[in-house]
C-alpha cells in the first residue's frame, strides 16, 4: 500500500499526499496535472520525462507486510539517483521493488481486455481454476519435455548409422593402444637412457675403473696413505679425514654401480619411439592427457550403447509420452468443464453488473474455439461477444464495445480480481459518463477499494463524495501547482463547485447529501 507520495518541481507540481488505504480521489482544473501526478509513479521506477530538472525528485513510502519501504528518485547534475531507504540503488532495483505494487487502468488501458488470452485469463479467474491450470502446465510442460526427447531420438536414427561406425572407430583405436596410466612419462625416460647407453657404459667403465676396480686405482692409493698415518700414529685427525672420505668414495661408486647400470628392457629404441607416436596420435584426437583420453572412451561407450539400444529408448519415451497425454486429457478436460461453468457464471454475473452501471440492454457471451493442438493453457481459446444495444446482435468484444461501455466492462471485472498488496491507478475511467451511471462506477470504486487501495483522477461529485480521500491540484499565478488535501468545509465547496458551477447553499446542500449517502 503507497502511505504517502511527496513530489517536488515534477513537472510544475509541489507537494506531498498522505493517502487512506482505501478510496483517493485527486481532482483540479484542467490542465492542472491530475495524470501528470499519477505519471510520478512511472517516474519513480524509471522512466524518462521532458519535464524534469535538477532538484526535481519523487518520493514514496509503501507499508507492506508490516514493513515499510521509503523509495526516492531524484535529478541531480543532469542525471537521475535512486534510493530505498536511504541507500542508493541502482534504477533496475527501483524497478523491480515499486512495478509490482501497482496496476494502472483506464479507459485507454482497459483495451487488454480485447485480447484473448486475456479473456481466457478473467474466465479462469472467475472459475477459481488456478490449481487445475497450474496442474495442467506441469503436465503440459512434462509433456512437450518428452515430445522433445522423441524428436532427438529420431534425429539420432536418422544419423544413428554413421555415428555408430564413427563411436566403434574411436573406441576400437583407444582401447588398441590401451594406454596406461604414467606410461608416456615412463617410455620418454627409457628413450632418453637408450639414446645414451653407449655414452652412460663407457662412464661408468671409466669410472669404475679409476675409483676402485683397476689396479692403483683412488680407493688402493687412498687406503695407502690412511695405512701410513695410522702407523705413525701422528696427526689422528687427518686419519679420521681420510677414513671419511674413503668411506665417501665408496658411496659413491655404489651409486654410479646403481645409476649407470644400463636399463633392463626387451624394447628397442625404435619399438619405444613408435609406442609414443601411437600415445601422441591419441591425444591429438581424444585429449591432452591420459586421464582426458579415458573420459572421451568413457563417454563414447555409452553414446555407443545408448545409440545401439535406440530400439529400448523408443519404447520407454513412447510410453512415458502416453501416460503423460492420458493424464493432460483427464486434467484438460476437467480444466474445460471448470471453464464452461464458470463461464456461464461469469455470463450471469457481467450482465448484472452492466445493469448496475446502466448498461441494462447489454447482453454478453462467452464463445470457447477448440485448438488443434493442446497450449499451455488448455485445449481451448475464448472470445467475449458483446451488445450494448438490443438491435444489434453479439459480436467480438473488440468490434462492438464502445470506449463509455469498455470502461464499465473494466469496473465490472475489476469488482472479482483481486490484487492483495497492490494499489489500483484509474486515469478518468468516469470521463464522458452521465450522472445516474456516475453514482454506479463511484459505487464500483468504493467496492474495489474495500478490498485494495484506489487512486483515481476523477471530475466526478458522485466519485469525490465517496472517497475516503480527496487531494486537489491547484495552480497559482506563477504556473506552479501545489497538492492539498480537502477536508470539512473546503471539500463540501469544491463538491458544490463541481455541482453547480459555484458555492452556494443548494451545492453545499446536494455535498453533504452525496457525503451522507456514502456513509449510510
Amino acid at each position: 500500500m503507497l502511505e504517502e507520495l511527496r513530489l517536488h518541481q515534477f513537472g510544475a507540481i509541489s507537494g506531498e499526499l498522505l493517502l487512506s488505504g482505501g478510496l483517493n480521489v485527486i481532482v483540479g482544473e484542467t490542465g492542472t496535472g491530475k495524470s501528470l501526478l499519477l505519471s510520478s509513479i512511472n517516474f519513480l521506477s524509471g522512466e524518462k520525462f521532458p519535464f524534469v530538472s535538477d532538484g526535481t525528485f519523487v518520493e514514496a513510502v509503501f507499508r507492506k507486510r508490516d514493513e515499510e519501504l521509503c523509495v526516492r528518485r531524484e535529478i541531480s547534475g543532469g542525471r537521475s539517483r535512486y534510493f530505498i531507504n536511504g541507500m542508493r540503488v541502482p534504477q533496475q532495483k527501483v524497478k523491480e521493488v515499486v512495478s509490482p505494487l501497482f496496476v494502472f487502468q483506464s479507459q485507454r488501458q482497459g483495451i487488454t481486455l480485447l485480447k484473448p488470452s486475456v479473456q481466457l485469463e478473467l474466465v479462469d479467474a472467475f472459475a477459481k481454476n488456478g490449481e487445475f491450470l497450474s496442474k495442467f502446465r506441469e503436465i503440459y510442460s512434462e509433456y512437450t519435455s518428452v515430445l522433445s526427447e522423441l524428436e532427438r531420438l529420431k534425429e539420432e536414427e536418422r544419423i544413428r548409422d554413421r555415428e555408430i561406425d564413427i563411436l566403434r572407430f574411436q573406441v576400437e583405436e583407444i582401447e588398441r593402444v590401451d594406454l596406461k596410466p604414467g606410461e608416456e612419462e615412463e617410455l620418454r625416460a627409457l628413450k632418453e637412457k637408450l639414446e645414451r647407453i653407449d655414452q652412460i657404459r663407457e662412464l661408468r667403465s671409466k669410472s669404475l675403473c679409476l675409483l676402485y676396480e683397476c689396479e692403483g686405482s683412488v680407493l688402493d692409493r687412498l687406503s695407502e696413505v690412511i695405512r701410513e698415518f695410522e702407523r705413525s700414529s701422528l696427526f689422528p685427525e687427518i686419519a679420521d679425514r681420510l677414513n671419511s672420505i674413503y668411506f665417501e668414495i665408496e658411496s659413491v661408486v655404489s651409486e654410479i654401480e646403481k645409476k649407470l647400470e644400463p636399463p633392463e628392457t626387451e624394447l628397442s629404441l625404435e619399438e619405444i619411439e613408435e609406442r609414443l607416436y601411437q600415445i601422441e596420435r591419441l591425444k591429438r584426437k581424444y585429449g591432452s592427457d591420459y586421464n582426458e583420453i579415458q573420459e572421451f572412451l568413457r563417454s563414447a561407450r555409452e553414446k555407443l550403447e545408448r545409440l545401439e539400444n535406440l530400439s529400448f529408448e523408443f519404447e520407454r519415451v513412447n510410453r512415458e509420452l502416453e501416460r503423460l497425454k492420458k493424464e493432460l486429457t483427464e486434467v484438460g478436460r476437467e480444466l474445460s468443464e471448470r471453464r464452461r461453468e464458470g463461464a456461464e457464471r461469469l455470463k450471469e454475473f457481467l450482465i448484472k453488473s452492466f445493469a448496475d452501471l446502466g448498461l441494462e440492454s447489454a447482453r454478453f457471451e462467452v464463445v470457447f474455439e477448440e485448438l488443434p493442438s493442446p497450449s499451455p493453457s488448455g485445449f481451448e481459446r475464448v472470445s467475449f461477444l458483446f451488445s450494448g444495444n438490443p438491435k444489434l446482435p453479439l459480436s467480438p468484444l473488440s468490434e462492438s464495445i464502445s470506449g463509455g461501455e469498455l470502461s464499465r466492462f473494466l469496473l465490472s471485472v475489476l469488482s472479482f480480481t483481486d490484487f492483495p498488496e497492490i494499489t489500483m491507478v484509474f486515469d478518468e475511467i468516469d470521463a464522458g459518463m452521465s450522472g445516474k451511471i456516475l453514482r454506479k462506477v463511484a459505487g464500483k470504486l468504493r467496492e474495489i477499494s474495500r478490498r485494495q487501495q484506489v487512486l483515481a483522477v476523477s471530475h466526478s461529485p458522485q466519485v469525490v463524495a465517496a472517497a475516503d480521500k480527496v487531494f486537489k491540484l491547484e495552480k497559482d499565478s506563477e504556473g506552479s501547482v501545489n497538492v492539498r488535501e480537502l477536508e470539512g468545509e473546503e471539500l463540501l465547496r469544491e463538491l458544490s463547485v463541481m455541482v453547480s458551477g459555484e458555492v452556494t447553499e443548494s451545492g453545499i446542500k446536494t455535498a453533504l447529501e452525496l457525503i451522507k449517502s456514502w456513509e449510510e
